[in-house]
Order: C-alpha cells, then structure tokens, then sequence
C-alpha cells in the first residue's frame, strides 16, 4: 500500500504548501469540486450485484458520456479488484446513489437513470439501503431497485417491493460502521 511506502523528506513540499496558502483537500471538494465524494462520505460503495443474476453488476453501460439522462443496466461483472469506472456505484450517508459523476435517479417509466447531481431536486436522488433485507429504495417513489427476469439487462427498474432475490443487493464495501 502507497501509505507504508517510505517517500522521503518532503519539508520542501509542506514549506511550498504553506508559503502558498494551499487550501486542503476537503475545501477543493466542497468549494470547487462538489460533485466529488470523499470517503468519510460514503456508506457503501463499489460494485452493486444482484443476488439473483450473480455474476452481473450494475454497469453504466459507457452511457456517461451521453449527457444527462441515460439509463443504465447491468453487465459481467469485472475482477473486483480493479473494476473500471463504469462498474463503480455509491450511496453516499446523504442517500444518494451514484456513479463517479453522476447520480441515479428514476425517470416517468420507473428506469434508472444519470442525472447530473444538481439537475434535481435532492429527494430525487435519494435511496435507502437495508442491509438486512439487502434493498434498495427509492424514497420518493417507495419502489425498489429490481434486476429483471434477464441477467444482463440495457436498463435497471424500481418497482414495487417484494423481497425477491431480483431486488436483493450487496455493495463490495460497507463503509456505514465508519
């Protein structure tokens, strides 16, 4: 791991911080940058799988480059250990779920769907986890997230809840112990 790693002096580094003001991390995110999540924002995050179609995840399907508005399905799931970018998905302590960039929201027809974070009044984004039950709902349409009858699918839906393993799903990390 890069922090057991033995870099060297760095005062040279921390006396140019300080003579130039440098702002913390935390302050780019929340100032600059708020779209970021941090960390200590998080209560889960990683791969999003199915209990049903195990072998599948939660994928944005390359569609974040398409603007706002996209759906997004699930796909095979890549080695978790290096998992590329579209297959990373967060509920934040906020409860919101989201991508990198983006957050999930559902559209007229109850799919899934990219939506800049700001697009949105914030009771649209928002979702709850139960990691007992191992579901996801949506808070404003009291719908849970349901993989389908088909293990790869081009769109996810919420429908009504119903505890089948269809709308059973586990994160690859927990971080709501934190």
């Amino acid at each position: 791991m890069a922090r057991d790693k033995d870099v060297g002096d760095v005062s040279s580094r921390l006396n140019l911080r300080s003579r130039l003001q440098c702002k913390p991390y935390n302050w780019f995110v929340n100032n600059i940058a708020p779209n970021l999540v941090t960390r200590s924002q998080l209560n889960h995050f990683g791969q999003l799988k199915n209990e049903q179609h195990t072998r599948y995840c939660v994928d944005n399907l390359g569609n974040d480059v398409k603007g706002p508005g996209p759906s997004i399905g699930t796909y095979p799931c890549h080695d978790p250990n290096g998992a590329i970018d579209n297959q990373v998905v967060m509920l934040t302590k906020e409860g919101y779920l989201r991508t990198i960039d983006r957050c999930i929201n559902l559209n007229y027809r109850n799919v899934l769907s990219l939506n800049y974070c700001y697009d949105f009044a914030k009771s649209h984004f928002e979702w709850e986890y139960d990691k007992q039950a191992k579901t996801l709902r949506h808070k404003l349409s009291k719908r849970c997230l349901d993989a389908g009858s088909a293990p790869m699918a081009k769109e996810l839906r919420a429908e009504p809840c119903n505890g089948s393993p269809r709308q059973r799903w586990t994160f690859t990390y927990d971080y709501s112990h934190v």
